[in-house]
């Protein structure tokens, strides 16, 4: 065997020789030959230096033992070990396997480079290596144990349950192992098994505040609620910043019904853990519960923003924002025939001297036609927080943000003096709905007439009218009631269906089976207030045919010159405006010359429509 001189340099690396440096300490080893210091000796030096966390000596001694012998095994592997411990992965690798290529049975080599290699991600040759170690030692307890661990990483559930049994069939009272098995039990769906496992774990370790939450989740999923709320809490008071143990009460809480107190959970479990995904998805829940959508979605969009393939965060931003912002916006952007519409009326109205009010801002679209038209001021309104905030930001990317103002509020709570300079000369509004009157056009355009536009001043569209015919045809008829299928009368079917359909496709054969009836008829501009009104319409059959209900769409008078109409025999590429079929109870056989009798009401919110006879 290789000897280390007493005049040799001193294998710690302090550049004494070795009598006047390590060999002092070792006063309860004799060398072998006397005057010399064997390297079983120097590996004691090492391990002493080792264990006291003294890495750098150790280390040169580790490497001047392998500098006398390249193969000795152990200094190999105590080296690979301090690569491990300061994060040098690759190089542990590299030294463990050069151990193990001397040494094919060094079961410590083996569940250490299967330590490393789990720590790398690489599952699948982690546990080549803890069964090498169980191969050569099959009583590891740690080997056994962290086995389990890497097959429940990469879901072998059934096995990694074999592994952790037998780890526990050599030590009964692990804790941690208890643990880890009930985690598996838990993923399996064996809920009350896992939590028997959490329970004796707590036996063993009453004060483990991961196990109490863990079986608190066990208990949840067995819908013993209030059982699950008091492990959080025990979880808690033995470590109060304890994340999951917060995160998971917020859970409890929330289905609970305790919206206040969940949402006050998760945002304690983000102070601890403010990059967790999860917990900010579950907090955008329960704003979303709340009502609190803008808040909902600001969450939502943290929990993307660190993890962008979290589908429960993507479908809550899409149900919060479907709720905030309709997805009608986009086709009633992109229909250039109601932009056209618009913009040519706005030309008509404003001059350099004009100052503009709208209400609706949407995307800006209208106050950018405006001041792109040369209006001295341009005022929006904008219900919507977040759609008032997003078209600031499109109006700023069009450079106009100097001459457009948005304010985010009603209309009804603007204020002469603070939210307008003055009294506006032109009022433009977009807030009419497929119906016409849906949000709550009438009230906002009086009241804005009233107290916000000059006497005398423009209203584009300066009227509206709602438009309906009788309509039938095969195609739309099997879009909007069922009658024999198969073989089978479904019609009771229908009793239960909408009667009022938005028609979503612009693909069907509508057949118009009279006339276009102008129901009602609303002046913006001069009528001072429109009441709610009931009236009969006879609407004379054109064609005959087998009749489903009323179809309904919009004309809109923007000035005195242009009239926009979203007709249902017209194919529009993109329309933010539905047709609206009122469906008859039942479909009704028309004959040529006959009259539908038919009750038109609006109350001033919306209309309605509905069949009183034929003659």
């Amino acid at each position: 065997m290789k000897r280390i001189g007493r005049n040799d340099p001193c294998p710690c690396g302090s550049g004494r020789k070795y009598k006047h440096c390590c060999q002092r300490q070792q006063q309860a080893q004799p060398a072998a030959h006397a005057g010399e210091a064997s390297i079983p000796q120097s590996l004691q030096i090492a391990i002493e230096h080792h264990q006291a966390g003294r890495l750098p000596l150790a280390q040169a001694i580790y490497r001047r033992i392998l500098q006398v012998d390249p193969d000795q095994p152990d200094a190999l592997y105590l080296l690979g070990m301090i690569a491990k411990q300061e994060g040098n992965l690759e190089t542990a690798v590299e030294l463990l396997g050069r151990t193990l290529r001397i040494k094919p049975d060094h079961a410590g080599a083996h569940g250490s480079l299967g330590n490393v290699l789990q720590a790398q991600g690489r599952l699948h040759e982690a546990a080549h290596s803890y069964r090498k170690a169980l191969a050569s030692k099959p009583d590891s307890l740690e080997a056994h144990t962290n086995l389990g661990n890497v097959l429940q990483a990469q879901g072998r559930l059934d096995e990694a349950a074999h592994s952790y049994r037998k780890a526990l069939a050599i030590l009964p009272d692990s804790a941690a192992v208890l643990s880890n098995l009930g985690n598996v039990l838990h993923a399996q769906g064996r809920f009350d098994e896992a939590a028997a496992c959490y329970r004796k774990a707590l036996s063993l370790k009453p004060d483990s505040a991961e196990v109490h939450s863990n079986l608190g989740v066990s208990l949840q999923a067995e819908g013993k609620l209030d059982a699950a709320l008091g492990s959080y809490r025990k979880a808690l008071s033995i470590n109060p910043d304890y994340a999951a143990a917060h995160f998971n009460l917020g859970r409890a809480l929330q289905e609970s019904g305790e919206i206040d107190a969940a949402i006050e959970s998760y945002r304690r479990a983000l102070s601890i853990m403010p990059d967790h995904a999860l917990i900010h998805s579950n907090l955008g829940a329960a704003l979303q519960a709340q009502g609190r959508l803008e808040d909902a979605v600001a969450s939502y969009r943290k929990a993307i923003d660190i993890d962008p393939s979290l589908v429960a965060a993507r479908n809550g931003m899409v149900s919060a924002l479907s709720v905030l912002v309709p997805l009608w916006h986009v086709p009633m952007m992109n229909d250039a025939t109601r932009n056209d519409a618009y913009y040519s009326a706005l030309k008509a109205a404003v001059t350099p001297d004009t100052r503009v009010l709208e209400i609706g801002t949407g995307s800006g679209l209208l106050s950018m036609m405006a001041a792109r038209l040369g209006a001295r001021e341009v005022t929006t309104c904008e219900a919507q927080p977040l759609i008032a905030a997003t078209a600031r930001d499109v109006i700023a990317d069009n450079g106009l943000d100097d001459r457009i103002k948005v304010v985010s509020k009603v209309s009804n709570d603007l204020t002469l003096g603070v939210d307008l300079a003055e009294a506006a000369d032109v009022l433009v509004s977009e807030i009419l709905s497929s119906e016409l009157l849906g949000e709550m056009v009438l009230a906002s355009i009086e009241d804005a007439r009233r107290r916000l536009l000059k006497p005398g001043g423009r209203v584009i569209p300066a009227a509206g009218s709602i438009m309906i015919a009788l309509f039938g045809g095969d195609d739309i008829g099997s879009n909007v009631v069922v009658e024999d299928v198969c073989g089978f009368n479904l019609r009771r079917f229908n009793s239960i269906v909408q009667a009022k359909q938005g028609i979503k496709r612009n693909d069907l054969n509508i057949e118009m089976l009279s006339d276009d009836i102008e129901a009602f008829r609303f002046d913006f501009e001069n009528d001072p207030f429109t009441p709610a009104e009931a009236r009969t319409l006879r609407i004379p059959v054109k064609s005959a045919g087998r009749c489903y209900g009323i179809i309904q769409w919009i004309r809109l008078q923007m000035d005195r010159e242009s009239v926009f109409e979203n007709h249902p025999c017209v194919r529009a590429r993109a329309s933010g405006w539905e047709h609206l079929a009122y469906i008859f109870p039942s479909p009704v056989e028309l004959g040529a010359n006959q009259v539908a009798v038919v009750s038109a009401v609006h109350n001033r919110g919306f209309p309605w429509f509905s069949l009183e006879g034929v003659e």
